[in-house]
């Protein structure tokens, strides 16, 4: 056996332990943890550099004990469900009796909508296009479940915050504009998730990617250019 056949051999290995243990889906839970703040804020919140994080979240590297204990530490949840998803998410009970929901998926389009509504995939009794998710892995719940849709992440305008094919919760219950949070709107014809920011006249629809230029709506206008979709709770990290 070769050095390049024993590399290869411990690679396979420790993917299988990683796998096993549930550590591989760390940057999935980090992700939650983070709960729709910038990178640039959640670093400042865990007491660590934003390179760092963004490292974590896109699953390049993983964090030592010390460092798992501040995060977790500094987000109010267990170590051991940040570690390995084992466990309870948070640290303080939940008054929910309904934990496990399966949301539907957001449609874009009303002719999507149409096509849905004749084959019945659109509705919520039917496991068609709906995920399960888990209630207590965001911290606060004044929503109604019934607002809450899934979509899935296009392009790389959020990254590293959202990347291309990330699993998103929104909430369309909530429209109200507060300043820094995520939301998915509707400008252009077209969804895009975008931070958003009141600036005097003008609200910026600012991508997370520096790549990308912020978008200025004059608020005179918002009204005929921009339709907000619903505010995001949770983003699902792409494990693929």
């Amino acid at each position: 056996m070769n050095e390049n056949t024993k590399i290869t051999l411990f690679d396979l290995e420790k993917q299988k332990i990683l796998e096993e243990s549930g550590v591989i889906e760390f940057k999935n839970r980090l992700s939650l943890a983070q709960e729709g703040m910038s990178g640039n804020a959640f670093a400042k919140k865990v007491g660590m550099s934003e390179a760092v994080i963004r490292d974590y979240l896109s699953g390049k590297t993983y964090p030592s004990l010390n460092r798992l204990a501040q995060i977790a530490k500094s987000c109010d949840i267990s170590i051991e469900w940040l570690a390995t998803g084992r466990g309870e998410c948070r640290l303080l009970s939940n008054t929910l009796t309904t934990q496990i929901v399966h949301i539907p998926a957001y449609q874009e389009s009303k002719s999507s909508l149409l096509q849905d509504e004749t084959s019945n995939t659109n509705n919520r009794s039917n496991p068609i296009n709906k995920i399960s998710f888990d209630l207590r892995c965001i911290k606060t719940h004044d929503f109604d479940i019934n607002d809450l849709y899934v979509y899935w992440a296009k392009g790389d305008s959020m990254a590293p915050t959202i990347a291309n094919n990330d699993t998103i919760i929104i909430d369309t219950g909530h429209t109200q504009l507060f300043d820094g949070y995520l939301y998915i709107v509707e400008y252009g014809d077209a969804l895009s998730i975008k931070r958003i920011q009141n600036h005097g006249k003008y609200l910026l629809l600012i991508p997370d990617n520096d790549k990308y230029q912020s978008i200025k709506i004059d608020k005179t206008l918002c009204n005929q250019e921009l339709k907000i979709i619903g505010k995001i709770i949770a983003i699902l990290k792409d494990l693929s």
